[in-house]
Order: C-alpha cells, then sequence, then structure tokens
C-alpha cells in the first residue's frame, strides 16, 4: 500500500513538474524567448535543469516525510530522476566549461544554492540576450541611416547631372548664337567689299562717260548708259542688303523670350534677379550691391511709363544716348530688364512689359557702338518696388553687366 502511494506521490510530483513546467517557460522566458529564439540553447537547458531540480526537492521532502511515517523510498522512480539530473548536470558542467564557466557542484551542495545559482546565470545570460538585441536594433538604425544617406546622395547625383546637362545645352547655344554672329559679320564684310569694288567701277564708268562724251556714237553711249544704270541699281540691292544684316546682326536675340535665349553673360543676373521678390527695401539694396560684387552688374538707369503706354520719352532717349556714350564700355552688356505691376491680366502685362523693353533695347540698338552689346527681357510682374502704389512696379531697370 505504501509503494503504491509513494508511486502515486511520484506520479503526482511528475504531474506537478509537467504543469510547472509551461508557466516556468513563460514566465521566465516570456518576451526574450519570442524576440531571442535562436540566441543559445543553454538557456533552455537551465530551465529544464532547474525544474528537475524544483522535482528533486519535492520528491525529496516527500521521501522524508515518508520516512518519518515509515515508508520505504527505494523508488525505481527515484533513482531514474537522480540519474537523469546527474546526466544534465554533466552536460550543463561541460557547456559551462566550454564557455569559461566553473562547473556546478554535486549532489552534496544544497538544493537552494543550486536553483539560486542557476537563476543567476539564468538572468545573466537574458542581460545578455537583451544587450545583443539592443546591439542589432542600434546596428538595424545605423545601417537605415546609411540607405538615407545613400538615397540622399543619389539624389544629389542625379540633380547635379541634370544642371549638368543644362549647362551644357546653354552653352552650345551661346556658341550657336556666337557662330552665327561671326558668319553675318563675314557676309557683312564680304557685301560690303563688293559693294566698294562697285563703287569703283562706277567711278571708272563715270570717269570713261566724261573722257568720251564727245568721242563715242549714240550706241556706245546708250550701251554705257545701260551699264551704269544697272550698276547703280546692284550698289542700291547691295547698299539695302548691308543694311539688312546690319540690322539682323544688331538685333540678334535682341529681346530674350526666356532664360535659355539670353547672352550667357546675362544668365545669371537674371537668376538672382528673380529670388529677390517679396523682400524689404533694405535687403533688395543689399542684395543689389551684393550683384555688383559678384557679378559686376549695376543699375544705370531707371525708365518709368504711364498706365498701358511702352513709348519712350524724349528724356529717357537723351538718358540712353548719354549711356551709350560715357557709361558703357566697349565689350559690356547692357540688359533692360522690364517689370510690370500686378494689377490686370498677366498676360497683358507680359506683353506690355516685353514691348516696353523691346522697344529700349531698339533704340539704345541704333545709337550704341558696334563693340557695345544689347538686351531685352521681361522678368515677371512684382511689387518689389512698391507694395501700395502699382505704378512704381512698371518700370525698364538698365543694367551694365561689365566683360570678364
Amino acid at each position: 500500500m505504501s509503494e503504491e502511494k509513494i508511486k502515486e506521490s511520484g506520479e503526482e510530483g511528475d504531474k506537478d513538474a509537467d504543469a510547472k513546467e509551461v508557466p516556468e517557460q513563460s514566465a521566465g522566458t516570456g518576451t526574450f524567448t519570442r524576440s531571442m529564439e535562436k540566441v543559445n540553447p543553454i538557456v533552455l537547458l537551465l530551465f529544464m535543469i532547474l525544474i528537475m531540480v524544483v522535482v528533486l526537492a519535492v520528491i525529496n521532502l516527500r521521501g522524508n516525510g515518508a520516512k518519518e511515517s515509515g515508508i520505504a523510498t527505494d523508488d525505481p522512480v527515484m533513482a531514474a530522476l537522480k540519474a537523469d539530473l546527474e546526466a544534465r548536470r554533466s552536460e550543463l558542467n561541460r557547456q559551462r566549461m566550454a564557455m569559461g564557466l566553473p562547473p556546478l557542484e554535486g549532489g552534496s551542495e544544497p538544493i537552494e544554492d543550486i536553483a539560486a545559482r542557476l537563476k543567476n546565470d539564468t538572468d545573466t545570460l537574458v542581460g545578455l540576450a537583451g544587450r545583443f538585441q539592443q546591439m542589432l536594433a542600434d546596428k538595424d538604425s545605423e545601417i537605415s541611416q546609411r540607405n538615407a544617406d545613400v538615397l540622399r546622395l543619389e539624389k544629389l547625383r542625379q540633380d547635379i547631372s541634370m544642371d549638368n546637362q543644362r549647362l551644357q545645352a546653354e552653352v552650345s547655344r551661346a556658341q550657336l548664337t556666337a557662330s552665327e554672329a561671326d558668319q553675318l559679320k563675314r557676309l557683312v564684310a564680304d557685301l560690303q567689299a563688293q559693294r566698294d569694288a562697285l563703287s569703283m567701277e562706277l567711278s571708272d564708268v563715270r570717269a570713261k562717260l566724261s573722257d568720251a562724251a564727245g568721242a563715242v556714237n549714240a550706241d556706245d553711249y546708250a550701251d554705257l548708259q545701260r551699264r551704269y544704270d544697272e550698276l547703280l541699281r546692284s550698289k542700291a540691292f547691295y547698299e539695302s542688303r548691308v543694311a539688312e544684316l546690319e540690322a539682323q546682326l544688331n538685333n540678334t536675340k535682341l529681346f530674350a523670350k526666356s532664360e535659355n535665349e539670353l547672352l550667357p553673360a546675362a544668365v545669371e543676373l537674371f537668376r538672382r534677379l528673380r529670388t529677390l521678390e517679396g523682400m524689404k527695401d533694405s535687403d533688395l539694396t543689399t542684395e543689389y550691391s551684393k550683384l555688383g560684387v559678384d557679378l559686376g552688374a549695376s543699375v544705370l538707369h531707371t525708365l518709368s511709363y504711364k498706365t498701358g503706354s511702352s513709348e519712350l520719352s524724349a528724356s529717357d532717349m537723351e538718358q540712353l544716348a548719354s549711356i551709350a556714350e560715357n557709361e558703357v564700355p566697349d565689350g559690356d552688356l547692357t540688359l533692360i530688364i522690364g517689370y510690370a505691376s500686378k494689377t490686370g491680366d498677366a498676360t497683358a502685362n507680359e506683353k506690355l512689359s516685353s514691348d516696353r523693353a523691346t522697344a529700349a533695347a531698339e533704340h539704345y540698338s541704333g545709337i550704341k557702338r558696334p563693340g557695345q552689346l544689347v538686351q531685352a527681357v521681361y522678368l515677371g510682374q512684382t511689387d518689389r518696388f512698391s507694395s501700395r502704389i502699382p505704378e512704381r512696379n512698371q518700370i525698364c531697370e538698365i543694367w551694365r553687366i561689365r566683360a570678364k
């Protein structure tokens, strides 16, 4: 009867141990086992040994109670559990020695000390696992930051590549414009040479006519007169063609419809002026001073207009003549920039302001020296010169850009 009780108690102890095994594993490992499933099997082994120690403690206590009651404790279940415990202790000691930890003591050590040491080792491993997890999280964060930096640098590289392509296109257009201007100059020179040759031939014909006025017959005179008339017509044609080509040369890209049609010297000034919208008067003055330092650009004069008008006044024409004669050396660029107020229709304002700038540029082109450059452009609607009086924004600024 006592053996059956001992077996039942052993089975109950096994059931209790099995019942405790799940909560012990759930409570002891918790989040750690879910987040560090692949860390090290030693932690699981420690928990299993701890459970076995608890089971042996329970059985030992029951065995002592059985001894006091005169019940025999030589149970095969007890012996099997002890043997399994020793095997697990040996395996644990082998792994601890491989890790540089001291081995666990034999069975003479109190069960409470073994449990405490196992708990300390488990806590240490849990702490290490937590630190490893934090290190992994820090490394993931660092990798994410590096990836973000790589994406930002790639975006910057693409932007720089696009800017480079745009600048190359502008350089090509500028070179093409310069090439066209050189061709026109050569053509003008050729036509002038032909005109001079015709003039010399005409003079020779006149001289011959004068010398032979009394010695030629009517047919010769008629032939000479015909040749003379043809030369006059040819001279008039070539003079007209030269005038057209000179006007075309002077008016090459006289009005730039966009930034892409501006001469290279005017591009940066145009871009900088577009960024000044909305600034205070003091800041605007400071920025204009910086333009003089950075680009060699300065405002020589401001043309004001009545609402709806693009005509130049007599004083404006005199001022333009003075600028061309006294203030702009050969090689410098005179850039006439048109503005419009923000009142009225934007499209109509753009056309009116473009007409104003073009009219000023055409007048200036007709009185300037051949070595002086001129171009006009429309910047846009603005209130930078006065937010309360729209008429003060209906102007054209005459800029001088020094040659570099």
